[in-house]
Formats: structure tokens, sequence, C-alpha cells
């Protein structure tokens, strides 16, 4: 049974053509899915959308941390699919939504998965070929081309587009950095493939005018194997979730990350933008969306560009604080909350117009 324990926002100057919508999973601050699911949540409230949340498992800890009742969202029981009568139903990148969808779908007005990733998941291809998705949603162009074309294969296909919203209101604006050393650092899951097989040479490599001092989070026996050893002693490591995300950004003069994955759009780039740390990146991917190369950031083609980019960050100052400025303002601009209901506002109108 729902049961209504918040307020929900004053409604805003749109008008969705839905009242209500339900996330089957749960919003976290680990992983990039859940935090946009969070983040998107913050969004719909904010269009006067009520959101309601039916989890796939037990509420852990992490879960109970977003305090969702106390934003406004309506909790259902884990799993009550029946409860979903009538509502349209929305999972971002959450493999249980697809197992249980045969469920779900014959009570939810219509099904909508979010492939946060650029490769299709086995469940998902046979979900669309029962007919079981009525919408697949993508927040870039490189990422739909990269899935769609086994989906579209498979009986209707409806894919969508939307903007991201990003709450820079979670990751505070950080612009006056001390000097007596240079800071950088990366994070990610400690999953081995998220670290390029020449991370810690770049971070050997590369140059700067003070000492270096680095953080690693998400290090773990998997990237220890990958390398065969830990870093050197001046970057210091933590495991996923060692230090708050605000603690590494506010730590971070520079984010100088290599992955061997090709990342849709990836959250760290919106927090270090929001955050004032500079994106040292790979160029491919995502990354080419959020970094304008040599102005709200570097983009890196190899190794060797790697270390000239992440040197030069740490050399000039004063480009650096123009980088971060212009990164923060293209954040705001392309990812705030006015363009993200706009594009939310076209989703919800192809729900309603399904049945």
């Amino acid at each position: 049974m729902a049961v209504q324990v918040a307020q929900l926002p004053e409604r805003a100057p749109h008008s969705p053509a839905i009242d209500a919508l339900c996330v089957v999973g749960h919003p976290s601050r680990l992983g990039g899915a859940d935090t946009e699911l969070d983040h998107q949540i913050r969004c719909w409230q904010a269009m006067g959308i009520q959101v309601h949340i039916c989890h796939t498992g037990p509420l852990d800890g992490n879960a109970l941390a977003m305090q969702m009742e106390q934003r406004g969202c309506i909790y259902h029981d884990p799993c009550d699919w029946k409860s979903l009568d009538g509502l349209h139903c929305i999972s971002f990148c959450n493999g249980e939504f697809l197992a249980q969808l045969p469920e779900i779908r014959r009570y939810a007005r219509s099904t909508s998965f979010v492939n946060c990733m650029t490769w299709n998941f086995d469940r998902e291809l046979e979900m669309q070929q029962r007919g079981l998705i009525d919408f697949h949603l993508y927040q870039t162009q490189h990422a739909f081309e990269r899935v769609s074309g086994k989906l579209k294969t498979l009986g209707t296909y409806r894919p969508l587009h939307f903007v991201p919203y990003f709450h820079t209101e979670d990751f505070p604006y950080h612009e006056a950095r001390p000097g007596d050393k240079f800071r950088f650092g990366r994070i990610s899951r400690g999953d081995a493939d998220k670290f390029g097989s020449r991370q810690l040479w770049i971070y050997e490599t590369m140059t700067a005018p003070v000492l270096k001092e680095g953080l690693i989070v998400g290090w773990d026996h998997r990237a220890r194997g990958r390398f065969g050893c830990d870093p050197d002693p001046y970057i210091r490591t933590v495991a996923e979730g060692g230090v708050s995300q605000q603690e590494f950004y506010r730590y971070c003069e520079a984010i100088i990350m290599t992955t061997e994955t090709f990342e849709n759009l990836p959250r760290v780039g919106f927090e270090a933008m929001s955050s004032g740390s500079i994106l040292v990146v790979d160029n491919r991917g995502g990354w080419q969306l959020q970094v304008e190369d040599g102005v709200t950031g570097w983009l890196c083609a190899d190794d060797r560009e790697f270390v000239y980019k992440a040197s030069r960050c740490a050399f000039e100052r004063e480009e650096r604080d123009r980088m971060r400025r212009s990164a923060k303002e293209k954040l705001t601009r392309e990812w705030g909350l006015e363009t993200a209901m706009r594009t939310w506002e076209r989703v919800f109108r192809e729900w309603m117009e399904l049945r």
C-alpha cells in the first residue's frame, strides 16, 4: 500500500502531460545511474509531478539515507507490482526491473527503460522482443547509436531522448584552491576496466611546479591486480565510498582520468564541473559533450597527450581558473533545470499518447 508522508514541492510554471510516475528501483549516492535518478526526481518534482518509488528489493542503509520520503516521494512496498496499477513506470539500468517486467507490465500504464550504458543488456533485448518495454530513453546520440541497432529489429521500438538534469547544489563550487601542491585524482567504481592501463604511468610522468599529491577513490584488489602494484606513496588510495564525493572534489584541483570503457555521459564530469575541478579526460564518448578542449578542460587522445595536458594544467594557474569558471557556466546552461524540464515534457507527452 502506498502512503504519502510529505508534501510535494510547489508546482513549477510547466504543464507536464502526466501528474504522477513510479520509479522502479531506488536512487543512491553510489553509481552513475542511481545518482542520475536522484537528480531526475528533483526535476520531476519541480515540474509538479508526484513521484512514487517501488524498489526491487529490501531498503538498505544507502537507500534510507537518501531520505526520499522526506523529499515528498510516495513509497510502495518493495516488489508490490499490483500497487503500480495505472502508473507510468520508469527504471534506470535496473536489472531486477527487467527481470520482473512480465509481472510489472500487467499493472503499469506504460514501461520505460533508461539504458545509461553504451551496450545492450541481454534481458533488455529479451524484454524488447516480448513487447514489454514501451519506451527506451537515452541521454546522448552516441549511446543511442550504439545500442539501438539490435533493439529496432525486435518489434515496436520507441526511442526517446532527454537532457538529464544535474543538481549543482549537491556539489559546491570551490574556486580558491591552495597552491602549495598540485592535487589531482580520479574517482570510479572499483571495476578494473574503469582504469586505463597507463593511468599510473601518466601520474608518474606528468610534471608540476610544486609537489604532486594524488587521491584515487575506488581502489581495491581489482585495480591492484590490473597494475600489479599500488601507486607511489604520494598517491593515497581508498575504496569506493572511502571519502565523500564532495570531499574528493574539494581536494582535487584536477581530475586526471583515463578508462578502458566508452562512457555515455559520466556523472564524474558533471560533479567535477560543478565543484570547480578541472577535467583532463579521454577524447571520446560523453567526455566530448562535457569538455570543450582548452576551454572547459582537456581532452586527450593518448597517454602522452595526457602527460602534456596534465602538466600544463599543473603549471598554468590562471588558465585553470578560467577553465573551471567556463565549465561551471556550461554545466548550468546545458544541463540545468529549465533545459531538462523541456525535454522531459516531450517524453511525458509521448507516454500519454501511447494508449
